[in-house]
């Protein structure tokens, strides 16, 4: 395997469709009465998976440094537990390091081309996008280790996903997007807190106190199903206040998927085996409400694709 080969998978790349919907459905809400650029299109998408790849990077990176994946056992790979690139030896802490900061800082150039041929409007998004994800990860902030933090720090992150590339289509950033982001922000942070729990006691025996740790084990479905449940209020309130078509509500559809995953947890079935089947059936849940949300919107209106 090429070393080039070994640096791409140490992104954990399976992971990165999320970030690819994000786009999509901001792209989609932004283009119901734009022409789209399709060159500055592609140039944000790549900004996007660069940022969101560096985020993973150094995420490995610090879970190397507060020990919680060498101490793993119950990792649900390749879902949870990290890339384990550093614990496998494949690469040295330090090239890890260096490669998530190499890759943070053509994210941010990228991003500052885009503002100079677009508009400096998107600027503050790129800040707070970079805040979110040094602090998600990096000491002394490590929001990944006080509890909900994380999982707000991850919501809001994919929700700038949304909200910059609406924006990005008509140089303005447009409120009514906001809830519809935060909506699918909320649903990226669900992936999160399902997959930190085969990895409760490996983070809580190095100090990681994510919110899975934080909960005792038979609240875990309730936080499971909170955000969901969230996410679709946030998605009915965009309807009624005319921000998004009706034809949205089509992501109903895959509602059963977040409700077998929390009736899983509520009888207690999280042991290993089940989780392995839970955590890719709540992924693709998530990818199917982000697609289902973008058919709707389209149906609605003809989008000069």
């Amino acid at each position: 395997m090429s070393t080039a080969i070994k640096y791409f998978l140490a992104t954990r790349p399976a992971f990165l469709t999320i970030t690819i919907f994000g786009c999509l459905i901001g792209f989609v809400f932004g283009n119901l009465t734009n022409n789209p650029n399709w060159t500055i299109n592609l140039l944000a998408l790549a900004m996007a998976l660069l940022a969101h790849a560096a985020g993973n990077v150094l995420n490995d990176y610090f879970d190397h440094l507060n020990g919680s994946d060498l101490i793993n056992s119950n990792r649900v790979s390749p879902f949870t537990g990290g890339s384990r690139f550093i614990q496998l030896n494949i690469f040295q802490p330090k090239q890890i390091y260096q490669f998530g900061i190499l890759l943070l800082l053509l994210a941010t150039i990228l991003g500052l081309f885009l503002c100079f041929m677009t508009t400096w409007k998107l600027l503050p998004i790129g800040i707070l996008g970079a805040m979110f994800l040094w602090m998600y990860s990096a000491p002394p902030f490590k929001l990944m280790s006080h509890g909900v933090l994380g999982e707000i720090a991850i919501a809001l992150s994919w929700s700038l996903v949304v909200i910059g590339f609406s924006a990005l289509q008509s140089e303005v950033i447009d409120i009514e997007i906001i809830p519809i982001a935060i909506a699918y922000g909320l649903m990226v942070a669900n992936i999160l807190f399902l997959n930190q729990i085969p990895d409760i006691n490996a983070d809580k025996s190095s100090q990681k106190m994510t919110l899975a740790v934080q909960s005792s084990p038979k609240h875990l479905w309730i936080w499971y199903s909170s955000f969901p449940l969230c996410a679709y209020l946030l998605q009915i309130f965009a309807i009624q206040g005319d921000f998004a078509p009706l034809q949205t509500m089509a992501t109903i559809l895959v509602m059963p998927i977040f409700w077998f995953c929390a009736i899983k947890l509520k009888s207690g079935e999280m042991n290993q085996s089940h989780l392995r089947k839970m955590i890719p059936i709540n992924i693709l849940g998530v990818h199917l409400y982000a697609l289902l949300l973008c058919v709707g919107c389209i149906l609605n209106a003809k989008v000069p694709f």
